[in-house]
């Protein structure tokens, strides 16, 4: 059988595409397991993971990027190891896991509850700080949820960027 020139290039990328397609299925499965070493009991919930996972990269940002004083750069090492715990406490599993029915589920539920406020209550302190920075008149409002508090803090960095 005599392929064509175009025949095989086309099947070089088709094997280039599946290769890629591999690797992402085998980068993906990986990340997971990572994500839920401590805790295979239930799924974690990958929206909370990238909520900390921003709030992370933020104050990564405002530690490299941003001269600041020496109160702020406590107060940014302080949210960095709140963030780490938060983090730990939710990969690891709850001690009502054991407990199986609703009372088990309902001290998972808990616990995620309480890191989501925890985790809220980070995202104002760390917007607090943007607002010191950027000098800015107007007053702190609080957030409702996670998502608006980031969303927020991200603006603000992009302002302090420009």
């Amino acid at each position: 059988m005599h392929y064509s020139f175009f025949s095989r290039i086309r099947d070089i990328l088709l094997l280039c595409g599946l290769f890629f397609l591999v690797k992402m299925a085998f980068e993906r499965t990986s990340s997971f397991i990572v994500a839920h070493k401590k805790s295979f009991v239930h799924e974690l919930d990958r929206s909370f993971m990238d909520n900390i996972y921003a709030a992370q990269r933020q104050v990564h940002f405002l530690e490299q990027h941003h001269l600041h004083n020496d109160a702020v750069a406590v107060a940014l090492s302080d949210i960095k190891n709140r963030l780490a715990a938060i983090e730990e406490l939710y990969k690891t599993n709850s001690p009502g896991v054991m407990l199986l029915g609703p009372i088990g589920s309902a001290a998972i539920v808990a616990k995620e509850e309480k890191l989501q406020r925890k985790l809220l209550e980070l995202g104002h302190d760390l917007n607090k700080i943007v607002h010191a920075i950027n000098n800015k008149d107007d007053v702190f409002q609080p957030a409702e949820t996670i998502d608006i508090a980031l969303a927020n803090n991200k603006i603000l960095l992009q302002k302090i960027t420009a």
